[in-house]
Protein backbone atom coordinates (compact mmCIF):
# COMPACT_ATOMS: atom_id res chain seq x y z
CA UNK A 1 0.00 0.00 0.00
CA UNK A 2 0.95 3.97 -0.55
CA UNK A 3 2.24 5.86 2.08
CA UNK A 4 0.77 9.48 2.24
CA UNK A 5 2.23 12.03 3.89
CA UNK A 6 0.43 15.50 4.12
CA UNK A 7 2.60 18.59 4.95
CA UNK A 8 1.81 21.66 5.07
CA UNK A 9 2.01 25.12 6.99
CA UNK A 10 0.08 24.91 10.46
CA UNK A 11 -2.60 22.60 10.48
CA UNK A 12 -3.97 22.06 6.83
CA UNK A 13 -2.60 18.69 6.75
CA UNK A 14 -4.84 17.60 9.86
CA UNK A 15 -7.46 19.42 8.78
CA UNK A 16 -7.82 17.91 5.49
CA UNK A 17 -6.71 13.94 7.06
CA UNK A 18 -9.45 14.96 9.68
CA UNK A 19 -12.48 15.65 6.53
CA UNK A 20 -11.08 12.74 4.37
CA UNK A 21 -11.53 10.81 7.13
CA UNK A 22 -14.79 12.24 7.42
CA UNK A 23 -15.68 10.82 4.37
CA UNK A 24 -13.82 7.48 4.12
CA UNK A 25 -13.29 6.62 7.29
CA UNK A 26 -10.35 6.21 9.24
CA UNK A 27 -7.23 5.81 7.65
CA UNK A 28 -3.87 4.00 7.82
CA UNK A 29 -0.41 4.98 6.16
CA UNK A 30 -1.31 8.71 6.35
CA UNK A 31 1.21 10.65 8.44
CA UNK A 32 0.74 14.57 8.71
CA UNK A 33 3.16 17.32 9.29
CA UNK A 34 2.80 21.10 10.44
CA UNK A 35 5.20 23.32 10.39
CA UNK A 36 4.06 25.56 13.20
CA UNK A 37 5.03 29.58 13.44
CA UNK A 38 8.50 29.75 14.88
CA UNK A 39 9.41 25.75 15.01
CA UNK A 40 13.12 24.91 13.78
CA UNK A 41 12.91 24.45 9.98
CA UNK A 42 15.54 22.07 9.75
CA UNK A 43 14.35 19.37 12.46
CA UNK A 44 10.98 19.79 10.75
CA UNK A 45 13.33 18.42 7.70
CA UNK A 46 14.59 15.99 9.71
CA UNK A 47 11.55 14.33 11.12
CA UNK A 48 10.26 13.82 7.67
CA UNK A 49 13.45 12.51 6.41
CA UNK A 50 13.49 10.01 9.09
CA UNK A 51 10.25 8.80 8.57
CA UNK A 52 11.10 7.94 4.89
CA UNK A 53 14.14 6.20 6.09
CA UNK A 54 12.01 4.31 8.96
CA UNK A 55 9.55 2.99 6.21
CA UNK A 56 11.77 1.58 4.12
CA UNK A 57 9.45 1.69 0.69
CA UNK A 58 9.08 2.87 -2.92
CA UNK A 59 5.72 3.71 -2.45
CA UNK A 60 5.91 6.98 -0.89
CA UNK A 61 3.43 9.65 -1.89
CA UNK A 62 4.18 13.15 -0.70
CA UNK A 63 1.21 16.04 -0.56
CA UNK A 64 2.45 19.55 0.12
CA UNK A 65 0.27 22.78 0.78
CA UNK A 66 1.72 24.97 -1.89
CA UNK A 67 4.89 24.73 -4.32
CA UNK A 68 7.45 27.33 -3.19
CA UNK A 69 6.47 27.62 0.71
CA UNK A 70 8.69 25.76 3.86
CA UNK A 71 7.08 22.69 3.50
CA UNK A 72 7.38 22.46 -0.06
CA UNK A 73 11.02 23.56 -0.13
CA UNK A 74 11.81 20.70 2.61
CA UNK A 75 10.45 17.73 0.77
CA UNK A 76 12.11 19.44 -2.77
CA UNK A 77 15.47 18.60 -0.77
CA UNK A 78 14.32 15.31 0.42
CA UNK A 79 14.30 14.40 -3.70
CA UNK A 80 17.81 14.04 -3.39
CA UNK A 81 17.99 11.54 -0.54
CA UNK A 82 15.13 9.32 -0.71
CA UNK A 83 12.81 7.70 -3.74
CA UNK A 84 8.96 9.05 -3.07
CA UNK A 85 6.58 11.11 -5.25
CA UNK A 86 5.52 14.60 -4.31
CA UNK A 87 2.78 17.00 -5.52
CA UNK A 88 2.12 20.66 -4.36
CA UNK A 89 -0.99 22.32 -3.90
CA UNK A 90 -2.79 19.42 -1.97
CA UNK A 91 -6.63 19.43 -2.15
CA UNK A 92 -9.32 17.49 -0.45
CA UNK A 93 -10.66 15.83 -4.18
CA UNK A 94 -6.54 14.89 -4.73
CA UNK A 95 -6.12 13.70 -1.25
CA UNK A 96 -9.48 11.44 -1.58
CA UNK A 97 -8.64 10.16 -4.90
CA UNK A 98 -5.17 8.89 -3.71
CA UNK A 99 -6.56 6.98 -0.53
CA UNK A 100 -8.96 5.34 -2.50
CA UNK A 101 -6.92 5.00 -5.15
CA UNK A 102 -3.69 3.60 -3.23
CA UNK A 103 -5.22 0.24 -2.72
CA UNK A 104 -5.18 -1.39 -6.07
CA UNK A 105 -2.54 -3.26 -6.74
CA UNK A 106 -0.83 -3.54 -8.87
CA UNK A 107 -0.56 0.53 -8.79
CA UNK A 108 2.09 2.14 -10.44
CA UNK A 109 3.12 5.09 -8.74
CA UNK A 110 3.38 7.25 -11.80
CA UNK A 111 -0.26 6.48 -12.40
CA UNK A 112 -1.05 7.36 -8.91
CA UNK A 113 0.43 11.00 -9.98
CA UNK A 114 -1.59 11.27 -12.40
CA UNK A 115 -4.78 10.70 -11.64
CA UNK A 116 -4.53 12.79 -8.74
CA UNK A 117 -3.03 15.42 -10.54
CA UNK A 118 -6.15 15.52 -12.77
CA UNK A 119 -8.46 15.33 -9.82
CA UNK A 120 -7.28 17.88 -8.23
CA UNK A 121 -7.18 20.46 -11.48
CA UNK A 122 -10.95 19.08 -11.86
CA UNK A 123 -11.99 19.74 -8.10
CA UNK A 124 -11.76 23.62 -8.57
CA UNK A 125 -14.57 24.90 -10.02
CA UNK A 126 -16.31 28.02 -10.66
CA UNK A 127 -19.56 27.33 -9.34
CA UNK A 128 -21.18 30.51 -10.82
CA UNK A 129 -20.12 30.39 -14.37
CA UNK A 130 -21.04 26.24 -14.47
CA UNK A 131 -24.47 27.21 -13.33
CA UNK A 132 -24.80 29.44 -15.15
CA UNK A 133 -23.37 27.35 -18.76
CA UNK A 134 -26.04 25.18 -17.72
CA UNK A 135 -28.83 27.38 -17.73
Amino acid sequence: MVEIFLISHEDVSVSLLQSAELILGTQKNVYTYSLKRGEDVEAFGEKISKKIEELKTEKILILTDMFGGTPSNIVAANLKKHDFKCITGMNLPMLLDALLLRKNEPLEMEQLVEQCLKTGKEGIIDIEKMISEKN
